[in-house]
């Protein structure tokens, strides 16, 4: 959801004082069953602030004397997720009401959804209840572009071996259980075994998830010993104190991350370790300068010896930025926003510094991976090209493993642009988001309210598509056959130095994703 400078204006436009004669009543009411929430907080955002009521025994609420203008109305209630009028779903974008004075606002209605519930039992394989094992909720996302599992809650068994997890939107979920061994945890005894992480309906890799909707889902668990690993090894280069983790790398959240025995002369051991894909990870922070190592390691079933962590800084990229100006101009470089994001986000995008004319950048705590160059820049200006040994690496991933460059970043300005209005079926103008895509970029978004209309500059020439949504956080742009089946694509091309005009279709991301 925006923020609500983004969508409420000041309280006066132009010298003129907005009226705050408006009136606004109306109910609150339970998604599922359409039956009235009294008690409910109801809280009125407008330009002059913000004010609040609660709903009465049938679930209704009034506002007068409010200030008109575009406003927001939220409600909330324990047990139920927060709603707003116009919102398309829990959390997503919703299109502002605008109040006329002397046009009383009758009859809003609030429809808020229950809280999604998930409750077990965590067993041992003899059916006694098994304490303090971390329980986490997955649940997907759309990570550039493509569908991914992201820890959303975690709670903790109690005594019982019972769990509950509420305050969860509907949607798909992987349920897993980690036990932590040691104090208060699962005795691994002499190592050999530890109860085993188990996931429902499976690990994220294996690429299935539940659909879990409503107060009343239960999966319960039965845990049982596997063999585990030792891995031993030394974290080179390691001054005293320096310490080295284990992490899951598919399920990094509470209880994921486990620490390894250290000795002073940098010699390391990790105990009761089940198998899976894991990364060795450390961190050290010496008189400013950041010391890092990462090492991917698979555990079957077999131990690991004589493993090799080596604490370096990292290393860097270095580029140049230029100009090819379009108007022939000798113009210096504009400032500029610039990273480099990895494939993996685990290992992070490293540090940019500029020089003092900001001519020339240099990116460094990097680790071995495959990384991209993200850049923006103010209109009329874009990003031409970004080269490295020949290649555009803002159009793909290439592979880095020590210090490269130079990369060469080309500045131009004879940028075009897209304007026009996002309609719903009906070709009325209605608020949502717009989507451009080109190939090999990530996408650019504009946020419009009712009116629809929206206004993009700075757009480097060439082929485009857009695309209109109610909510574009789950839209899978990466995934060619989900926009086939889901969105209403209009393609245009940008020519340099003009404005392409367009009307673009707002639809809805599907709720089952």
């Amino acid at each position: 959801m925006r923020l609500l400078s983004a969508i409420l204006f000041a309280a006066t436009l132009f010298g003129q004082q907005v009226p705050a004669d408006c009136v606004v009543d109306g109910s609150v009411v339970n998604a599922a069953t359409g039956e009235p929430i009294p008690r409910a907080r109801v809280t009125f955002n407008s330009p002059a602030g913000q004010r609040a009521t609660t709903t009465n025994a049938t679930g209704q609420f009034s506002f007068t004397g409010a200030t008109c203008g575009r406003v927001q109305l939220m409600a909330t209630r324990p047990g139920f997720l927060p709603g707003t009028v116009g919102g398309p779903r829990p959390g997503g974008t919703f299109e502002p009401s605008l109040l006329k004075s002397g046009e009383p606002f009758h009859s809003p209605k609030i429809a808020l959804t229950p809280h999604t519930v998930i409750s077990g039992k965590v067993l041992d394989d003899q059916g006694d209840p098994l304490i303090n094992v971390p329980i986490n909720t997955l649940t997907s996302r759309v990570i550039q572009g493509r569908p991914t599992f992201q820890n959303a809650q975690t709670a903790i068994t109690n005594d019982l071996g019972e769990y509950r997890i509420p305050g969860l939107q509907s949607g798909k979920y992987i349920i897993c259980a980690q036990p932590n061994p040691g104090p208060g945890g699962i005795d691994l005894g002499d190592g050999s075994t530890a109860m085993g992480t188990q996931c429902y309906p499976g690990l994220p890799e294996a690429g299935s998830s539940l659909d879990v909707r409503g107060p009343d889902n239960r999966v319960n668990f039965t845990l049982s010993r596997v063999p585990t690993s030792k891995i031993r090894g030394s974290l080179a280069g390691a001054p005293r104190g320096a310490t080295v983790s284990l992490v899951r790398r598919s399920l990094q959240s509470a209880g994921s991350t486990t620490p390894a025995r250290m000795q002073p002369d940098g010699r390391f051991e990790i105990l009761g370790v089940t198998p899976g894909s894991y990364l060795l990870s450390t961190d050290y922070w010496d008189s400013g300068r950041h010391l890092m190592g990462r090492l991917a390691i698979n555990v079957g079933g077999a131990d690991i010896e004589g493993v090799v962590v080596r604490l370096e800084p990292g290393f860097a990229i270095t580029g140049t930025v230029r100009v090819e100006s379009g108007q022939n101009s000798a113009a210096p470089p504009p400032r500029m926003n610039l990273l480099v994001r990895s494939s993996d986000p685990m290992t992070g995008n490293g540090a940019l510094a500029w020089s003092k004319s900001r001519d020339s950048f240099t990116i460094s705590e990097l680790v071995p991976g495959s990384y991209r160059l993200e850049a923006s820049v103010t209109p009329p200006w874009y990003v031409r090209r970004a080269t490295m040994a020949g290649r555009d690496i803002s159009k793909e991933e290439i592979p880095l493993s020590q210090a490269a460059g130079p990369v060469d970043v080309v500045l131009s300005d004879d940028s075009g642009g897209l304007e026009g209005v996002l309609e719903d079926a009906e070709g009325k103008p209605v608020a949502g988001v717009v989507m451009i895509l080109q190939d090999g970029l990530p996408p650019r978004y504009l946020w419009m309210q009712s009116e629809g209309r929206f206004k993009l500059a700075g757009l480097a020439p060439g082929d485009y598509k857009v695309s209109g949504w109610d909510d574009a956080q789950f839209v899978e742009y990466a995934n060619p056959d989900w926009m086939r089946r889901n969105s209403s694509i209009t393609s245009v091309t940008v020519a340099p130095g003009q404005s392409v005009q367009v009307r673009i279709r707002r639809r809805t991301v599907p709720e089952n994703r």
